[in-house]
């Protein structure tokens, strides 16, 4: 989050205008109480793709629904329902989303206390799909492997998807009502919980969410470290993302090799900092481990190798027959329908939208660095993968560039945790767009709001199906590469 980031308390009338305006994406929409237990609904706007504004207006009666105005409000109102009871006029779908049937009606967890919960019985009613030949293939909640679970409904006719129907949050943790009541200090080790191969990300978010709101700030080397560990996790994260789309078409010597690389990425991880994926470092004001100039200078050399190995061995990938066979034109995900859903990161660019928080909304040690998204325009598996690839490249030079000059001084900063303050926080993880809001009532958080990349991407994902064969599912899944885990929260 920049510091121009406005806050203000508005009418329905005055969001609705402000969502009806072209340059204006909606990021997140969630429900709190205020300390009178007043009910109030945020909605966070992103104007022109380099302002995030935060309007809040009253719900202590029935609001209407943003949805017509703007698709990808869907899942965010039908989550307030959930989670608050917030009433929604004129919604589409007012199915229960966190909530499956053994929950039930009328339990909201963040508007109550909810202990002791009884079990309930219920029906949740998948959209039928009716006509001469059309079958139901359901597949999953529980997967083979070690995915979590989820499920996938499909409609078809032979092997041809006419219709996919998701169902998720089966490993819904209840997260955002963990936060209640702790210190505020003490957030991070929740945040990276949230999603295990991103949890640097969700650390860095909270922390600089807890800083912005007390009006603190990490030292400029905890920042530019901080920014080594997001850069190395995107690069961890793409590498394995490339490998896994490898290895669903068949192409197990890539998918090994990739393997091997990020292995080494982890391994130099747990030898520098301690941790393979970057656990207990980010924390409000700073980092709690540093490192030396020599390993600096081997870190260095290290991601070097491993981006050269990387980009050889992703040329042979995009260059053979059966991998371009498989990826191109599989999976499209068009430009309009990635607008109106507000897609985020890596699908988001591969569809030609042009947003990256490092560089619309630029934080941390970020604001020292000039950078062009990688960008491409068919929204295919390909352009997914491209996109990974060139932003693994990216990241290893930014890498390089960093760690040859990181700033002296410390990496952790003390500060006042103030009674009461919000505060809010964007970062870009290797998924795309991460937030934390908060807020601080006698220096403990009152609420806490995840706006995950995942939660945002997984509607899209059934618009990519039509036409396709079920068989392409799992590679065209991979490619969106969302989190279950990061969606359910």
């Amino acid at each position: 989050m920049t510091r121009a980031a406005q806050f203000g308390k508005t009418g329905m009338p005055e969001i609705f205008r402000l969502l009806q305006t072209g340059n204006v994406r909606l990021v997140s929409i969630f429900g709190s109480r205020d300390e009178a237990n007043k009910l109030w609904v945020h909605y966070i706007l992103d104007v022109d793709n380099c302002e995030y504004r935060v309007l809040s207006a009253p719900a202590d009666a029935p609001i209407p629904s943003a949805t017509a105005i703007t698709p990808s409000a869907a899942w965010y109102e039908r989550e307030l329902r959930d989670q608050f009871g917030i009433q929604i006029d004129g919604h589409p779908d007012l199915r229960p989303l966190l909530f499956h049937e053994n929950w039930p009606d009328g339990v909201h967890p963040l508007s109550q206390e909810v202990r002791d919960v009884p079990w309930a019985s219920g029906a949740y009613q998948f959209l039928k799909v009716d006509g001469t030949g059309v079958c139901e293939v359901p597949v999953g909640p529980v997967h083979a492997g070690i995915i979590e679970p989820g499920h996938f409904r499909f409609s078809v006719v032979g092997d041809t998807v006419l219709h996919l129907e998701l169902r998720h949050f089966y490993t819904h943790k209840g997260t955002e009502k963990l936060f209640q009541a702790i210190p505020a200090m003490d957030g991070a080790r929740i945040a990276e919980s949230v999603s295990g191969d991103n949890c640097f990300a969700h650390a860095v978010a909270y922390s600089q969410a807890v800083e912005l709101a007390c009006d603190a700030a990490a030292p400029r080397r905890a920042q530019a470290l901080r920014l080594v560990g997001q850069e190395m996790e995107r690069m961890m994260a793409h590498i394995g993302d490339v490998g896994a789309l490898c290895g669903d078409v068949g192409f197990p010597v890539p998918a090994a090799y990739t393997s091997r690389l990020k292995e080494s990425l982890l391994q130099e991880s747990a030898d520098l900092f301690g941790t393979r994926y970057w656990r207990s470092i980010a924390v409000p004001g700073g980092v709690t481990k540093d490192i030396s100039t020599a390993n600096a200078s081997r870190l260095r050399r290290t991601i070097t190798t491993i981006a050269a190995e990387f980009a050889e061995l992703a040329q042979a990938i995009l260059e053979t027959p059966s991998v371009q066979n498989r990826f191109e034109s599989t999976g499209v995900l068009k430009a309009a329908i990635a607008q109106d859903l507000a897609v985020v990161g890596p699908v988001a660019r591969a569809a030609g939208l042009r947003l990256d928080v490092r560089n619309d909304h630029a934080y941390g040690a970020y604001r020292n660095w000039l950078f062009t998204p990688a960008m491409y325009h068919y929204g295919d598996v390909l352009s997914r993968a491209r996109v990974r690839i060139d932003e693994t490249a990216a990241s290893a030079l930014l890498l390089e560039e960093v760690l040859e000059d990181l700033p002296t001084g410390d990496v952790l900063a003390t500060f006042d945790v103030l009674e009461n303050a919000t505060g809010f926080s964007a970062v870009e993880s290797p998924r795309g767009e991460l937030l934390y809001w908060i807020e601080i009532r006698g220096g403990r958080i009152a609420r806490c709001h995840i706006k995950s990349p995942s939660f945002q991407n997984w509607p899209a994902l059934p618009l990519t199906m039509a036409g396709n064969i079920i068989a392409d599912f799992p590679l065209i899944n991979k490619s969106f590469n969302l989190s279950y885990s990061g969606c359910d929260r």
